[in-house]
């Protein structure tokens, strides 16, 4: 039967019927005529698996592995494996498979696909058996010969948790065949199974230092075969860097010391190929700071003062012998890693910024050291700046442009410094020294304008941030929408900065604008590992702030559907672990075995991702936002355990000049705080109970471990929640009891009092205590609606659809009586609890209408004034003249038409 492939039966099975016996038919018809035809088989067993026999069909999948004739199609080989491997405890079976092929052709391909098959699902003890088979096929090639212990260590690192007798087995394994290789590089031998290149080489060093050989690492190192100043490796600063890490790992600081002043004091003798090399390790940065490390330590350990006096005279002598053009890689190691006391951290701090203050780099490069200064220090640090800036800009420069922008950038570096030390240090900031900020970056902004991008970025960057700090102060929308101004200006001068539009996207999103905030994410063009990294900046808590299609431009425009964006970040992620998957299952000759514990170890960051999983959650929210049917794209993603999930999210992006130990400045101007494994294991518990109301018949509604997970949480915990988040946490615990029991029969003599105690909780504890905090009659609100407005509707909305559609599913249940318990449903009294369910939404979108009322009443006008009224609208009124009006106008715009588009939103929703 040559007409039937994998790919063809795959077709077949996902366009079978809608029950089994229609989706066998035409199968069990052929295997009467073919009872032992492989194909035939291994579609049984697909069509099994569609329908949940699992038993059945890995019985006949393990069945097929002791086929005869033996299967050597490899297409079904892999597909029959990577089956197989969806069961625990099937791997000598699937070996048996692959074992009994190669029998039958001893083909490479065979193997070779085994290993790619194996790889595919991080079946690394597979995989394994594949290339030791192909290295003892082949044994003169120099691939397979170094791709055994690669995989061997990736095998063990697999199996650590299930299997640590077979991990160890498999580290000892790759060790040794390790070790034979560096013996005979080391003894000059040319053989396949030696050290002969630096891709050889790197491999062995890094499965070494994972295993904690520092000093096997060492001596191959130090080695004059394979060594740093081998012929092999000529210098390469890749390998000295791997030296030093291990240096300062073991703890070795007199051979750390003796290294790096020999390497600095260029005292090695390497040959003429490796000349140039070592010359470039004056300009490492690496090896300075592994200097003043080793000059630290020894310095604690000296038992006598000519010991501490010679250590000191060195480092001054080596750094008496280099010139001007390494003075960044000195100075910087030497401002906090060596300094014995504040005096002296404080003098190289201030030398450091003698010469760097006019780089943009040099506040990053300082700020950590200018934190460990104590605070009378920090403060003479401060005035120091101050003066050196004062100094330098009273120096002539006769018309020099690049004298003036050295200039302009020494002061946004300064400016920076009061934002550090006088802004985001300890207690809230007062108003006075806000808005003496703003007045500083409005002035820099000024000047820098048309002369010197960095210096005008920086400054409107401490504009807006400024404004931002002061909206927060006093509960002031206008200080925020004049930094979305600030920030208009910025994008219209650099439009190509990537943190000036994802500051405006964020901040577009806070002040309510999903139209707006969307189209500067799009424009931001973030793909690849960056969509990993950022998108959770914008695609968190999407759908409490705007589920709904929106126009992509005021009034005109397509629709856009907001679910699309989650839909291509995590298209993106999938195929970001695709192209790794194909580097991994890359043609043999070009994998890059060097390479391959990095490629697996961040496909596994990326599988194991937080944030894709949040990603789901927020799709399926919006879906039963808008009483869509809940789709099941990309519901795979959701079943995983959640403890063994990566965070690989990126909260560093933005302009950021806050002190360590405070809250980062972004904060300010998101969604809400960072959800983290707390906030998605209560979000799948809800969305498990949403489904389980959706479709009880298709629903376990097993959740014992996330209930493990969500009960009894921390402070930690839940500040990865907003406030009504954690407000309607009580009112989910109750409707999931209900469900429970009204579903699925549990304790159904008590769903009487369940149900009072959740319609209580909606009409007179927790949920009006959220609506009466909503209610602009109640409590004074702002100009419009912002993100704080916005969510808590939704989030009430979607706890109110849960509760309506719970009664509508126990109505249809109670008419089925397919089970005795589902005559006993207690469905008058959850009538009157969807009753309640209907008047509180009411209520909720009552809140919605009052807005609108509120808009429509001379709200442009009352904006206008305000965003150029008051000491700081008046400051931007002043400095930037007719161009203040102009772009307060597209603010009123941004903030008018995104209210209007989110109110829309809420009274687009639906109760069931």
């Amino acid at each position: 039967m040559a007409s039937l492939s994998v790919h063809t039966i795959n077709e077949k099975v996902h366009y079978s019927g809608s029950n089994i016996k229609q989706a066998l038919k035409d199968c069990e018809k052929k295997l009467q005529k073919k009872p032992k035809d492989p194909y035939l088989l291994f579609w049984k067993a697909a069509v099994y698996l569609k329908f949940g026999r699992d038993d059945e069909a890995f019985k006949q999948l393990e069945a097929l592995c002791d086929s005869q004739p033996a299967i050597i199609d490899v297409e079904l080989l892999r597909a029959i494996h990577l089956r197989l491997c969806e069961k625990e405890g099937t791997g000598p079976r699937r070996n048996k498979l692959w074992q009994n092929a190669f029998k039958a052709t001893g083909s490479d391909d065979v193997l070779i696909t085994w290993f790619e098959s194996a790889a595919a699902v991080d079946a690394w003890d597979d995989a394994q058996l594949a290339i030791v088979t192909l290295k003892n096929k082949n044994p003169k090639n120099e691939w397979y010969c170094f791709a055994v212990p690669a995989v061997q260590q990736l095998a063990a690192e697999t199996l650590q948790a299930k299997d640590p007798k077979t991990a160890t087995l498999m580290s000892m394994l790759a060790r040794r065949t390790l070790k034979i290789a560096v013996d005979k590089s080391m003894a000059g031998e040319k053989s396949a199974d030696a050290v002969t290149t630096r891709r050889e080489l790197r491999l062995l060093l890094q499965i070494y230092a994972k295993q904690k050989l520092f000093k096997e690492v060492l001596e191959i190192l130090d080695n004059p075969k394979v060594g740093i100043f081998s012929p092999l490796v000529v210098c390469d600063l890749g390998f000295v860097r791997i030296k030093l890490e291990v240096l300062e790992a073991a703890g070795m600081w007199q051979e750390l010391w003796d290294f790096c002043s020999a390497s600095l004091q260029q005292e090695h003798q390497p040959d003429e190929a490796a000349k140039t090399s070592y010359s470039l390790w004056l300009f490492d940065y690496s090896l300075w700071r592994g200097l003043h490390i080793a000059y630290r330590e020894l310095l604690k350990s000296a038992s006598d003062a000519s010991t501490k006096q010679t250590l000191t005279a060195m480092v001054d002598s080596i750094y008496d012998q280099h010139d001007e053009v390494t003075l960044r890689v000195r100075l910087l190691p030497k401002v906090g890693v060596s300094a014995q006391d504040q005096a002296e951290m404080f003098a190289n701090i201030c030398a450091y910024w003698t010469v760097f203050a006019q780089e943009q780099i040099c506040f990053e490069d300082i700020s950590p050291y200018i934190e460990d200064l104590n605070e009378d220090h920090q403060a003479k640090f401060l005035e120091f700046c101050h003066r050196f800036e004062a100094e330098q800009a009273k120096l002539e420069d006769g018309g020099d442009r690049k004298a003036e922008a050295r200039k302009l950038r020494i002061k946004a570096n300064t400016i920076k410094v009061d934002y550090l030390l006088k802004v985001s240090k300890g207690n809230a900031p007062s108003k006075k020294s806000l808005e003496e900020l703003l007045r500083a970056a409005v002035e820099l902004q000024e000047l820098a304008s048309g002369k010197e991008d960095f210096a005008f970025e920086d400054a409107c960057a401490l504009a807006a941030m400024a404004l931002v700090r002061l909206s927060h102060l006093g509960s002031s929308q206008v200080h925020l929408l004049q930094a979305l101004a600030v920030t208009s200006k910025l994008l219209l001068a650099r439009a190509d900065s990537r943190k000036a539009q994802l500051f405006h996207a964020r901040l577009l999103s806070y002040v309510g604008n999903m139209r707006e905030s969307m189209s500067a994410w799009e424009g931001l063009k973030v793909k690849e590992i960056l969509m990993e990294t950022l998108a959770h900046l914008m695609l968190t808590r999407i759908s409490i702030i705007h589920p709904f299609h929106y126009r992509s431009k005021a009034g005109t425009g397509s629709w856009v559907d907001p679910k699309v964006s989650l839909d291509k970040a995590l298209q993106t992620s999938q195929k970001i672990l695709n192209t790794l998957q194909a580097f991994i299952g890359a043609d043999m000759d070009t994998l890059q075995y060097d390479r391959l514990l990095e490629i697996a170890e961040l496909k596994k960051v990326l599988t194991k991702s937080l944030n894709n999983k949040i990603w789901v959650i927020e799709r399926r929210r919006i879906e039963r936002l808008r009483s869509e049917p809940v789709s099941a794209s990309f519901a795979e993603m959701l079943d995983d355990d959640l403890e063994s999930l990566v965070d690989n999210r990126d909260v560093k992006r933005m302009w950021s000049y806050e002190h360590s130990q405070s809250p980062r400045f972004d904060d300010l101007v998101a969604a809400g705080p960072l959800p983290g494994k707390y906030w998605l294991a209560l979000h799948l518990l809800i969305d498990e109970t949403c489904g389980a109301i959706a479709a009880p018949e298709s629903q376990r509604f097993n959740t014992e471990k996330l209930e493990q997970l969500v009960n009894s949480p921390s402070e930690e915990d839940l500040a990865q929640l907003t406030p009504t988040e954690r407000s309607l946490i009580p009112g989910w615990e109750k409707l999931r009891t209900l469900t429970s029991k009204v579903l699925f029969g549990k304790e159904l003599e008590t769903t009487p009092a369940d149900i009072d105690a959740l319609k209580s909780w909606l009409s007179k504890q927790g949920l009006m205590s959220v609506l009466s905090d909503l209610s602009i009659k109640e409590k004074p609100k702002g100009f419009v609606p912002f993100v704080t407005d916005i969510q808590p509707i939704f989030l009430t909305i979607e706890l109110l659809q849960a509760t309506s559609r719970l009664c509508d599913t126990a109505a249809r249940l109670q008419k089925l009586k397919h089970q005795p318990w589902q005559r006993s449903i207690p469905v008058k009294e959850l009538s009157a609890l969807k009753a309640v369910a209907g008047d509180i939404f009411s209520q909720t979108r009552q809140r919605a209408f009052d807005w609108k009322n509120r808009l429509s009443d001379g709200a442009r006008e009352d904006l206008a004034l305000a965003i150029s009224s008051g000491n700081t609208g008046s400051l931007l009124a002043e400095k930037l003249g007719d161009e203040w009006l102009g772009l307060t106008d597209r603010v009123l715009d941004i903030a008018l038409s995104g209210a209007h588009d989110s109110l829309d939103g809420m009274l687009t929703a639906k109760l069931s």
